[in-house]
């Protein structure tokens, strides 16, 4: 069975699903591919306050801290929301060279853990660096646009598959797929993959 998650770094949802993927993975057989949704393409380049933002309802951020307690995420918000798109390329960057999952991780500690701000090119260089990549050949990728192009362009199919927000679980089998949207209880993730057929992996072992 093969899983496909519609993301974007400052979706909170998104990093408590990567939680919910790991615990499916480590229940099933389950190729995972994380694939980029940019979230708010209005957003300038250089972001904005949090306070820009139309406000959350009552015990929204509350709700979100005790989920990320649950799933054992560091939960540090910032004030600024960045423009996501130099990120989700710097993650093709980093795919394109086998660096992809260490980074993936970072990016999402780095803003949701640390508050840093990914959509400043210096901090994807410097999380880039920490993931073994030449940070100076991202940073000029990401500067030339290079992978921008491609993030529209696969936004743009993961909503002909069926994803409409962030984040969107795909789970495909045998041709057959079966969209889910939001980081919905970990119940239910567990029992879509059992009755498309996933393989616990309680039974290889």
């Amino acid at each position: 069975m093969h899983l496909t998650i519609a993301s974007d770094y400052i979706c909170p949802w998104c990093y408590i699903g990567m939680a919910r993927a790991d615990r499916l993975q480590r229940e099933f057989e389950l190729d995972v591919t994380w694939h980029p949704y940019e979230l708010h393409p209005e957003f300038p380049p250089e972001g904005i306050d949090r306070a820009q933002r139309p406000p959350r309802p009552e015990g929204y951020v509350s709700r979100l801290r005790s989920l990320m307690d649950e799933a054992g995420l560091p939960f540090q918000p910032s004030q600024h929301v960045p423009n996501s798109h130099r990120a989700l390329e710097a993650s093709e960057f980093a795919r394109e060279r086998g660096a992809f999952e260490l980074y993936h991780r970072a990016l999402f500690d780095a803003y949701f853990g640390r508050g840093r701000d990914i959509g400043d090119i210096a901090v994807l260089k410097d999380l880039g660096s920490e993931a073994g990549l030449d940070a100076n050949e991202l940073g000029e990728a990401i500067e030339s646009g290079a992978y921008a192009a491609l993030i529209d362009q696969r936004t743009e199919q993961a909503r002909m598959r069926g994803a409409s927000g962030t984040p969107t679980f795909i789970f495909e089998k045998d041709g057959f797929e079966l969209p889910i949207v939001g980081a919905q209880e970990y119940a239910l993730f567990q029992n879509v993959a059992q009755r498309m057929g996933a393989r616990p992996l309680a039974e290889i072992s």
